[in-house]
């Protein structure tokens, strides 16, 4: 049987603007996030213009490629508990 390894608390909210998803999290102990997620289901987008759809609401929101992340909450909580 497996256990519980950490428990990851948040608020999400999803948005869209056409084929474009938003989640806007905020996590205890962490802060707050945002995932940028173009979805294409017909085959209408190639993948360049998918990533140049999130690279657009990117330069919107001020996000630069240093602020992307590629850790899950629980790994960057289990790393917070082992330097507090």
């Amino acid at each position: 049987m497996l256990g519980t390894d950490i428990i990851v608390q948040k608020v999400r909210e999803i948005y869209f603007i056409d084929n474009v998803k938003f989640h806007v999290d905020v996590v205890e102990c962490l802060g707050g996030f945002i995932e940028i997620e173009a979805i294409d289901e017909s085959g209408r987008y190639s993948d360049e213009q998918l990533q140049s759809q999130c690279e657009h609401y990117m330069q919107i929101l001020g996000i630069q490629p240093a602020d992307l992340l590629s850790d899950s909450y629980s790994d960057m909580l289990k790393r917070l508990a082992n330097t507090g």
